[in-house]
């Protein structure tokens, strides 16, 4: 599969690299239809830890996937996930059993046992404290103005990004003003409304005011899901030197979680909920301060602070067990940092130092039975998390560009079991990550880059401490990292433009359960894996009224070296749990008429091995899928009406499977279903 893999690469690179040189040879002979430009905002990135500065995207030693505002407002995604589905290297995988909640895998991470994607947004970092997940629930993506994705270890943002990192930016104040009003109708009783204003203010104010409410039956029995949200901006921009912005957000929700089936169940009713009380119900607040500021001579500061605020009650009822837990977390924080840009040696630098600072404290209770026999929790968990940063880039020529990066975490953890004392514990890490990258840039249209870094995650309060006496393992050391990446990104003429990636992640240290240790059983480290694959994606406009997008991702995600699991024997070469190998993802636009717009997109996604089948013991994987979805919108004036059609062949799949007890569950997808609605824009009413 490696030498494949590698094929494939060189091929990619060649191609590329030949219609580039064509492309220059060519000059004025491209066809008149070809000489359309493709409809992409100018793709500027994030090239430090807070947005302080804007870099040029051939300076930047990596992969980035830009989803831009123009492309969430046509494609119009009911979900932060569904517009990252888009991505080269992303995959989406239902363990819940409604809309909301699907988790995302970023080149083989996918979060078992606990994520390694950090996801920030506006600078804080959002990743749970007690288990580094992320509620994608209460990031409304009616309020996200662009979300990039950086693949890979990023120094600069620091632990618990092995797969890499979502950078989502929300929206504010516009500087005319405009009032959205949208409503939509569709499939399983699926009804949203939302609505937002913004626009300038006097004396360099600007506000921005956002309100919604999505909810829907699901298709399953018992799957109902309810999110409203409000979130409001105040925005301060009284020259180009200075930039202020606070902002509020409140998310409330109810989320019924419908559950896997038995194989057995699956053919039989497909929309059969065995656990109809599982709820999952949050309530989040929170409070951003953000800040710019031009210093003169080539200096900048930026900074940020937050307080966020969640409640989140769980119920769940299995076949042998029945539990609640309710869970309070408090975080607070900031970031801060310096950035320089000038000339050294008659070169163009830019130097970014910073430093963060993060306080969260957890409370939480559980109480339940399993099988005949009552249980119950009680803790207290106080995380301190530090982190210092660096980056350079620095221009050996006007072609080559030298990026190095290095930072330091420190963690401390604190963990009170209230009702087992000898249960308590603490633990701190730290740890130095770097990361350097080189791009070379021989034309405008061709950027080669290469990059290596390194990555780890903390291991999870309930990793160190929930397993109770003699059985858990205050010792566990944190997750480690090793990626390489080599790639290009080519935009040999105005209407097309691709990227190719190759990337290899080793893994050591995973924490697993080995049942092995007495008396029942431990976490520990103890196998090595590797994640490894090809990203290619192109975007054409061969005429004006033509988009096509393409993307394929090839990931061989393998354990290296043998471990004795609670699920059985790993080997060398077993694969990975919920890592298809193959996804190919391709999108046609087509603009008849002023104002009409249609779309078709189709994507496949490969065979997957079960969860808790890490030992690959059984013959049984999660099928592969062939979906189909279409779209179609049509503006006249500040009306735009649009339909959306999902799985329009009705196709039977599954998104999830795990082995528990030596039977076979799976997730089963929704099939056919449909959207309508209708946006009305208002503009310049003052």
């Amino acid at each position: 599969m490696f030498r494949k893999a590698m094929q494939v690469v060189a091929f990619a690179l060649g191609t590329l690299l030949a219609v580039t040189l064509g492309s220059e040879a060519a000059g004025a002979q491209t066809s008149p239809s070809q000489e359309q430009e493709l409809a992409v905002e100018e793709i500027v990135v994030t090239a430090t830890r807070l947005a302080d500065t804007i870099q040029e995207l051939r300076r930047v030693p990596g992969q980035v996937y830009v989803i831009t505002a123009e492309e969430i407002q046509r494609t119009r995604p009911s979900t932060v996930q569904e517009a990252l589905r888009q991505v080269p290297g992303i995959i989406l995988y239902d363990q819940n059993g409604n809309r909301f909640q699907p988790i995302v895998d970023l080149r083989g991470f996918n979060g078992q046992p606990n994520p390694t994607t950090s996801v920030f947004v506006d600078g804080v970092r959002v990743n749970e404290p007690d288990s580094n997940g992320v509620n994608f629930d209460l990031i409304p993506i009616q309020d996200v103005e662009r979300i990039e994705v950086l693949p890979g270890a990023s120094a600069v943002f620091g632990q618990n990004a092995l797969g890499g990192v979502i950078n989502i930016i929300t929206k504010r104040g516009t500087k005319t003003p405009q009032t959205t009003v949208e409503g939509a109708l569709g499939s399983f009783n699926h009804y949203r409304v939302s609505a937002n204003t913004s626009g300038p203010l006097p004396k360099g104010l600007d506000y921005y005011l956002s309100f919604g409410l999505d909810r829907e039956s699901g298709f399953r029995d018992f799957s109902d899901g309810r999110v409203s949200k409000a979130s409001g901006r105040l925005g301060y921009h009284p020259s180009e030197a200075t930039d202020l912005s606070l902002s509020v957000s409140y998310v409330n929700d109810s989320l019924e979680q419908a559950g896997t089936l038995r194989l057995s169940d699956l053919g039989q009713d497909r929309r059969r909920n065995i656990s109809p009380v599982d709820v999952y119900a949050t309530e989040f607040s929170a409070v951003t301060l953000q800040g710019k500021q031009k210093l003169g001579w080539g200096f900048s500061l930026a900074g940020n602070g937050f307080y966020r605020q969640t409640s989140r009650e769980l119920r769940n009822v299995g076949l042998t067990s029945v539990s609640r837990g309710i869970t309070d977390i408090d975080s607070a924080g900031g970031a801060l940092q310096l950035s320089h840009e000038g000339r050294a040696w008659g070169r163009l630098n830019r130097l970014s130092l910073g430093g963060e600072y993060r306080h969260a404290g957890v409370n939480s209770a559980t109480s339940g039975t399993f099988g005949l026999f009552p249980f119950s929790s009680k803790r207290l968990i106080d995380e301190d998390v530090q982190g210092f940063f660096a980056q350079d880039t620095f221009d050996i020529t006007s072609q080559l560009a030298l990026t190095a990066a290095v930072r330091y975490d420190s963690t401390k953890l604190q963990f009170v079991d209230e009702l087992t004392a000898a249960n308590s514990g603490a633990k701190w890490y730290g740890r130095t990550t770097p990361r350097a990258g080189l791009t070379y840039t021989p034309w405008s249209v061709l950027t080669v880059y290469a990059n290596y870094g390194q990555g780890f995650r903390v291991p999870t309060t309930d990793e160190l401490f929930a397993f109770g006496v003699g059985s858990s393992n205050a010792d566990l050391k944190p997750v480690k990292s090793q990626t390489y990446e080599v790639g290009l990104r080519a935009r040999p003429a105005d209407w097309v433009e691709g990227t190719a990636a190759f990337f290899l992640t080793d893994v050591k240290d995973e924490i697993v359960f080995d049942p092995t240790v007495p008396p029942f059983g431990q976490n520990r480290n103890s196998p090595k894996s590797r994640r490894q694959g090809v990203e290619l994606g192109t975007k054409l406009r061969p005429h004006e009224q033509v988009d096509i997008l393409l993307n394929y991702t090839y990931t061989d995600a393998r354990f290296r070296s043998a471990a004795a699991l609670s699920t059985g024997t790993v080997e060398k070469g077993d694969r990975v749990p919920l890592v298809p190998m193959h996804q190919v993802n391709g999108t046609v636009t087509y603009r008849p008429l002023t104002g009409l717009e249609l779309s078709m997109n189709g994507r496949y996604v490969s065979r997957q091995v079960l969860l808790n089948d890490e030992a690959n013991q059984l013959a049984f994987r999660i099928q592969d899928a062939f979906i189909l979805n279409a779209r179609a919108s049509y503006t006249w004036r500040q009306f735009t009406w649009f339909v959306q059609g999902n799985n329009l062949t009705d196709k039977k799949y599954e998104t999830f499977g795990i082995v528990s007890a030596g039977d076979v569950f799976l997730m089963p997808a929704a099939g056919i279903n449909v959207l309508g609605g209708l946006t009305i824009r208002f503009e310049n009413y003052y």
